[in-house]
C-alpha cells in the first residue's frame, strides 16, 4: 500500500513502500479469459513487454495446441494490489519424461516470453511468485522457463534459499532458466 505522507516539500512524496500482494491462483482457461481486460492494461504498463505476452496471442495459442497439451489446464498466478492486477504468470504444467514441468504459456511462439509485473512492484512480485511456487511444490518437479530475454525479470531475480537453478543462453538471444527445490525444501 502506498503511503501518502506529507514530506513538507510540495510535489515530493516518499518512495513507494512494499505493497502486500494478494495472490489469485489461475487454474483454468476460463480464469485466464476472465482476466483479459486487466491483462491488457498490465501489458501496456510493462516496458519491454512483447506482443506474445498479450491475451490475444496466448489464449488462441493455448486453444490451438495439440490435444496432449490442451488437455492440461493453464496454471499460474495473478497478483493484485488494492484490487488492481499488478502481476501475471501464465503457466502450464506438462508431463515430460515422467516429470511434471512448469512452463510459460506460449512456449514455441517466435518471440520472447516472460511474466508480466508492474514495474514498481516487479522484484516483490517475483519473490511472491517464487514463494507461491514453493508452497505448491507438490504439483511440479521442475520449472523450465524458455525464450527469456537477457534482462528478463524471471531470469534475473534471485531465488529464495533452498532452490537450485541453471541458466543458459539458447538459440542466440534467448535464455533458459531451469529451477527446482532441493528435496525436503517445499515451503
Amino acid at each position: 500500500m502506498a503511503l501518502n505522507i506529507d514530506t513538507g516539500v510540495p510535489g515530493l512524496q516518499p518512495a513507494r513502500t512494499s505493497t502486500a500482494l494478494e495472490e489469485q491462483e489461475v487454474g483454468s482457461l476460463r480464469d485466464l479469459e476472465a482476466l483479459q481486460g486487466e491483462w491488457r492494461w498490465l501489458w501496456a504498463r510493462c516496458p519491454g513487454a512483447r506482443a506474445t505476452q498479450r491475451p490475444e496471442v496466448l489464449l488462441p495459442w493455448y486453444r490451438s495446441t495439440d490435444a496432449s497439451l490442451s488437455s492440461r489446464s493453464p496454471w499460474g498466478l495473478a497478483l493484485r494490489s488494492e484490487g488492481r492486477l499488478v502481476g501475471l504468470a501464465p503457466l502450464l504444467v506438462r508431463e515430460e519424461a515422467g516429470a511434471r514441468v512448469v512452463r510459460l504459456l506460449g512456449e514455441g511462439l517466435s518471440d520472447y516470453l516472460d511474466v508480466l509485473m508492474d514495474p514498481e512492484l516487479a522484484p516483490h512480485g517475483l519473490r511472491t511468485l517464487f514463494d507461491w511456487l514453493g508452497r505448491n511444490a507438490a504439483r511440479w518437479d521442475t520449472c523450465v522457463f524458455e525464450q527469456l530475454r537477457e534482462n528478463s525479470p524471471l531470469l534475473r531475480t534471485p531465488l529464495p534459499p533452498g532452490w537450485g537453478e541453471r541458466a543458459e543462453a539458447r538459440e542466440g538471444t534467448y535464455y533458459r532458466r531451469s529451477l527446482w527445490l532441493a528435496p525436503g525444501d517445499s515451503m
